[in-house]
């Protein structure tokens, strides 16, 4: 499929309420973690700096460039950009020793650039993924050590910059679409055409599985469509839309939110706006319930199983069975005590379902009575 290879990577930059885009050409997941990585370090380097440039070259949206050069035009460089009328940022210093350095800037000025770029020592004008995927691997990862110590050590990325800034639903959508198309698929088939590792493509895969559009085939890292393309279309637009909200509601209470599955059985009541759902594990003399929003709340493997989400930061009001408050808990630890064990419930349920549908199955040997 040339849309594996030639598609375009859109990877959303989530940062200070400002919803960045940025086009790269096609690359593994991992590439595109470490290029938002980079992206938010600088912009919280350039913010420790007194800076805003990055940020204002990336609100533009559409393509970021690079402008390398020797070090030594550093100051004619600057000149020459004030001349000329060319916003950009200056990636940082590090202890490298090619006597090189490097600055970003907007597409729209690359007309501009390119004029500017003839005029410097070993000038050369790179697109963003070019050049950080044109051997410059080591150089990528030393600046990523240096905005991290500038941090005190700590990671660049958050939970959610893994979930929603680096687009995976793109990933999931484009997986998807291909496994679709061809019914089954192994997880090392998805590592090679998608240049992923392996837990990269099971996380993809598993992501899939979640959702309703693949079922894993026991005992094997094979997985068969369990819907066709158009089905896995109108199943991914919904999905969208929950992840989506999901971000929208992790960024304003900048909290992490973990999705769940939970099977529609432990319904207890509805209404027009919300569901009321016993918790897992809470029954007898600990029988506890929560309410859950309906517009959090995706359908999925024909309607018997709810997708949803528990914001490990927020107050959650435990109800009896006749709606009484009894208690409050918080979402990490009803969701470690409770729901993140949901997930392999369900898968086990399939797995026992599949397997007595096979045992079921009368052998060709076997006598009628």
């Amino acid at each position: 499929m040339s849309e594996i290879n030639d598609a375009v990577q859109i990877i959303r930059v989530g940062y200070e309420g400002v919803d960045i885009a940025i086009k790269l050409g096609a690359g593994g997941i991992e590439f595109l973690q470490k290029t938002v990585d980079l992206l938010v370090g600088l912009l919280k380097y350039e913010k420790s700096m007194g800076k805003t440039s990055l940020k204002s070259l990336l609100e533009k949206g559409g393509d970021i460039q690079i402008l390398s050069f020797a070090d030594e035009d550093m100051k004619k460089f600057k000149k020459l950009a004030k001349k000329y009328g060319i916003l950009y940022s200056v990636l940082p210093k590090t202890d490298r020793k090619d006597g090189m350095r490097e600055v970003m800037f907007h597409s729209e000025a690359a007309s501009r650039m390119s004029i500017l770029c003839k005029k410097l020592s070993k000038g050369r004008m790179f697109q963003l993924d070019e050049f950080l995927k044109s051997g410059n691997e080591e150089q990528l990862n030393r600046l990523l050590d240096f905005l991290e110590k500038q941090q005190g050590n700590k990671k660049l990325h958050t939970e959610e910059a893994v979930r929603a800034d680096i687009a995976i639903q793109d990933m999931i959508q484009k997986v998807g679409r291909y496994v679709t198309e061809k019914q089954s698929v192994s997880v090392e088939a998805v590592k090679k055409d998608f240049h992923m590792n392996t837990q990269q493509a099971k996380d993809i895969l598993g992501q899939l599985e979640k959702i309703g559009v693949l079922k894993k085939e026991n005992g094997a890292d094979q997985y068969h469509a369990v819907m066709d393309t158009k089905a896995f279309e109108s199943r991914m637009e919904k999905y969208r839309e929950l992840s989506d909200r999901m971000r929208q509601i992790a960024a304003s209470k900048n909290t992490n939110l973990l999705d769940v599955t939970i099977t529609k059985k432990l319904i207890e009541q509805e209404n027009d706006h919300a569901c009321k759902t016993r918790v897992p594990g809470m029954y007898g003399e600990k029988e506890g319930y929560i309410w859950l929003d309906k517009k959090d709340i995706m359908e999925i493997h024909d309607g018997k199983t709810l997708l949803t989400y528990i914001d490990k930061n927020k107050e959650y009001k435990i109800y009896s069975k006749d709606n009484r408050v009894l208690y409050t808990m918080k979402g990490r630890e009803l969701y470690n005590k409770h729901y993140d064990k949901v997930e392999n419930a369900v898968r086990d349920h399939y797995e026992k379902v599949k397997n007595t549908k096979q045992s079921s199955v009368k052998s060709p040997h076997t006598k009628r009575r």
